[in-house]
């Protein structure tokens, strides 16, 4: 029996907040996940937490240039600001997370603010 995914008119509108981790030594993608996790935790607790959605995509964290970009539901953009600015320190070295922006789209999140600018929107084809 296969089971009938959810039509789009019932999911939850998706939200895409890149941020960039602002410190002085390299950061490890699940460092930094770790961190996100236990301050929400911290903050709104394991109910609160749930129903954020929270998913840090890992082919959308730029190691080299310390950005990435936090999946969340249209209705909790503002508590997972609150999150990412309530984090002071990854690994006992002091970080801050600043957010680039909000966008509805993974692709309008590299084009505006990863610097990931595809050629096709030009017209240049490949």
């Amino acid at each position: 029996m296969k089971l009938n995914p959810l039509p789009p008119s019932l999911r939850d509108n998706q939200r895409y907040i890149v941020f960039e981790i602002i410190s002085k030594k390299d950061v490890r993608l699940d460092n930094v996940v770790n961190a996100i996790w236990s301050a929400s935790l911290q903050l709104f607790g394991e109910a609160g937490t749930s129903k954020f959605k929270m998913w840090v995509p890992s082919q959308l964290f730029d190691a080299a240039r310390k950005k990435a970009v936090i999946k969340t539901t249209h209705d909790s953009v503002e508590e997972v600001r609150a999150v990412l600015a309530s984090i002071k320190e990854i690994e006992g070295e002091s970080v801050i997370f600043y957010v680039h922006g909000v966008t509805g789209t993974i692709k309008s999140a590299k084009n505006k603010f990863m610097g990931q600018v595809d050629l096709r929107d030009f017209g240049v084809k490949k």
